[in-house]
Formats: structure tokens, C-alpha cells, sequence
């Protein structure tokens, strides 16, 4: 696969942040927001670590994936302090991105602590002034930011300045309150007020970035790998799911003939094909019964997720149809577009073959649990509806 590494892992990055900021079908941009107001106000106050911030700030919540409901609705009431789930997001999600090349342990630390506050009252070390990591104050003072802003939608600053300044009071030092007071009364506000303009400002942000310091050899190996276990890391149960649909993907299209290219698009596309289903509440992909209508539509609208977020990652966009199109069947009952026969890429076909048989044979709350041979006997009496029938010709050494 040829393709820039750093648009593309700078691109991927921003696609992570919005699917944990989809709820019910919208978009929050909680994360995009907090980290265009962090990188402005480093480069103001921390201009070396600018670029650094913006990352941390598109992932500081990515330790909350998997909670019921988003942290812009759970931290604002009042029994937040008290959820263990809550006081430890920060440190999570700091595990998580200090494996990211490029990211690594200086924007984990600022994601670890953007929770802590100037005079200590923060969470969840309690620790305060020098002790936070650089940076993290920044993140800190734009989550706040946008806490405010999303209970005023359409506010000019002028009428939310006192309400954030009372919000914060004591848990920011002066000087940095006074740059952000100075930076949004400017054209800086207006690129952060409303959706429109945050996606403009974007979009303007990533093209300007520049080259990612990753320090391996093959960062988008490690970055893709990475993220498909924190697109697992939503329920317990699918742990390793995505891996292993990647890998069972592989062994098909080897048998298949496939060449060295083709198999290096189609893992990527395995490891990423539930991109969309962190957007699916847990609750709704946990419960052990039938789902109702609504439950249902949720569902089926995560494979389109996929295919939307992974089109907009210039590196990924040619193979988003193959990790997205995996819930289609040849009898065109599938979903998300209820496509038939030839319109399915044989790629998407594959994954669907592979992810069917990893769900049938993995312990899910909804399904018994099926022995290898029961679920190749399973999709096998499946083929011409719901797979490609070639894959059932194929000797049993594959």
C-alpha cells in the first residue's frame, strides 16, 4: 500500500475522535473542538508542544470508550466524582496513546492529567501547579470551554466569559485565563462556535500539520494494529475480534490467490471493519435479547460509519468499502444499503465470511456459542445468500 503517512495517520487520528463523539446519529465534536482550542492556546503559551497538544486533545477522552454515555453529559452531574469509571478515563486512555508512534508517553501524560487542576482539585491524582504534565492545563481549560459553550449553543463570548471564568475559577492559572479571554474576543471564537466552522477549521489544521516524528519503521502498522484494539476495547467480549477476522480474512484470500498487495489492503481493512461500532451504545450491543426497532436501525448504521470515516482518511479511502460492506448478502437482505450479488466488493465478502465465523465461534451475551465445525456447517448452508460461493470450494487445508 502506498500512501503518505503522515496525512494519513493525522487523518485517522480526527476519523477516532469523531466516532467517540457520535451519539445517536450525531455528531458532538467535543474532541475536535477542545483540541483546535488547546493547540491555539500552546501556541501561545507552549509552542513547541502546539502539534502535540492538538493530538492529545483529539484522543483525551478515548478512555472513556465504552461507558453508557458520553463524558460532555456524565461529568456535569453531580455524582461524577463518585463513578470509578469516570475518575479513571484520563489514565486509560493515557495507556492506550502511549503506544501511538508519534504520540507516546508526552501526550499521554497530557491526557493522563487534563482532569487536574492548578490548585489541586482536580482528579484523579489530586495533584496540582508543576506537578501536571505540560500541556494538560491547556486540554483541561478547552474541555471546560466546551462544557460552557454546549450549554449556550450560539452565545457570543462576551455573554460567557463570567459564566466560565465562575466555572473555573482557581483551577486555571490567571495568565492562562487572560490569553484564552484575549484569543476568542479575535476571529479564533468564530472558528470554534459552531459546527460548520469547527469542520472548516479542521480540515485547514491538517493540512497544515507537519511531519509526524513516529521514530519506528512502519508506524501505520503499528497505529492501525493499535486501533483495532481500541475499536475492541468497547465490550468485553470482542476482544481480539478484530485481529482475528483480519486473520481468518487472510487465509481466505490466500487460498484465493490473491497477491502480496491485495492482502496488505485487505488485512487493513479486517483489523478496521467495526470502526463505526464504537458509535453503538454499549447497551445495545451487550443485550442478551432480541433488539427492538430502534436498537436495530443503531446497529445497522455502524457498517455506514465505517465506510464515511475511513473515506475521509486519504491513505484508507480505497479500501472503505471492503471493511464496510461486510453486512452484506448476496440476496440483498443485508445492510446498511441492502446490496445484491456483484454489487459487494470481494473484499467486503471475505471479511463477511471471517467476522461471521469468528462471532459464531466467540462468547457473545446475544448467541451459545458454536464449535469451528458448527459454524463452518453454518455458513456453508449460508452460501449464495449471505457469502460468496467460491469460498466454500476451497480445499480443507485453507
Amino acid at each position: 500500500m502506498i500512501y503518505s503517512p503522515d496525512r494519513t495517520f493525522s487523518e485517522l487520528v480526527v476519523a477516532l475522535s469523531t466516532i467517540l463523539d457520535i451519539e445517536q446519529e450525531t455528531k458532538l465534536y467535543h474532541a475536535w473542538r477542545v483540541a483546535l482550542v488547546a493547540q491555539e492556546l500552546a501556541r501561545r503559551e507552549l509552542p513547541e508542544l502546539a502539534n502535540l497538544v492538538f493530538y492529545a486533545g483529539l484522543l483525551h477522552d478515548l478512555g472513556a470508550i465504552g461507558l453508557d454515555d458520553h463524558l460532555v453529559h456524565l461529568v456535569v452531574k453531580p455524582e461524577a466524582r463518585g463513578n470509578p469509571a469516570i475518575l479513571d478515563h484520563p489514565q486509560r486512555g493515557a495507556a492506550m496513546v502511549t503506544a501511538i508512534p508519534g504520540l507516546g508517553d508526552e501526550a499521554a501524560a497530557m491526557i493522563r492529567d487534563h482532569h487536574e487542576r492548578w490548585d489541586g482539585s482536580g482528579y484523579p491524582r489530586g495533584i496540582k501547579g508543576q506537578d501536571l504534565a505540560q500541556g494538560a492545563i491547556l486540554l483541561g481549560l478547552a474541555d471546560e470551554l466546551d462544557l460552557v459553550l454546549r450549554a449556550h449553543p450560539g452565545a457570543p463570548w462576551s455573554s460567557l466569559r463570567g459564566t466560565l471564568l465562575r466555572k473555573v475559577r482557581g483551577g486555571f492559572p490567571p495568565e492562562l485565563l487572560a490569553t484564552l479571554d484575549e484569543m476568542l474576543q479575535g476571529p479564533c471564537y468564530a472558528d470554534i462556535a459552531t459546527n460548520v466552522a469547527l469542520e472548516l477549521k479542521m480540515f485547514e489544521v491538517i493540512m497544515a500539520l507537519p511531519p509526524v516524528n513516529f521514530r519506528v519503521p512502519d508506524p501505520m502498522k503499528i497505529t492501525i494494529d493499535l486501533f483495532a484494539e481500541i475499536i475492541d476495547a468497547k465490550h468485553a467480549y470482542t476482544a481480539g475480534h478484530s485481529h482475528r477476522v483480519a486473520a481468518y480474512a487472510l487465509r481466505l484470500a490466500r487460498c484465493l490467490g490473491y497477491g502480496e498487495e491485495e492482502l496488505q489492503r485487505l488485512e487493513v481493512a479486517g483489523l478496521l471493519h467495526d470502526f463505526g461500532k464504537i458509535a453503538v451504545p454499549r447497551a445495545v450491543l451487550d443485550k442478551p435479547g432480541r433488539l427492538d426497532r430502534d436498537e436495530l436501525q443503531v446497529v445497522r448504521r455502524h457498517p455506514a460509519w465505517t465506510i464515511e470515516l475511513l473515506s475521509g482518511v486519504s491513505g484508507l479511502k480505497d479500501l472503505a468499502r471492503d471493511a464496510g460492506l461486510h453486512h452484506e448478502r448476496y440476496d440483498g437482505k443485508g445492510y446498511p444499503y441492502g446490496l445484491h450479488d456483484g454489487e459487494i466488493p470481494a473484499g467486503a465478502r471475505i471479511i463477511a465470511v471471517a467476522d461471521a465465523f469468528d462471532a459464531m465461534t466467540s462468547n457473545r451475551p446475544y448467541q451459545r456459542t458454536c464449535t469451528p465445525a458448527e459454524a463452518v456447517q453454518i455458513l456453508s448452508g449460508g452460501a449464495g445468500a449471505n457469502s460468496t460461493r467460491r469460498l466454500w470450494l476451497l480445499p480443507p487445508v485453507c
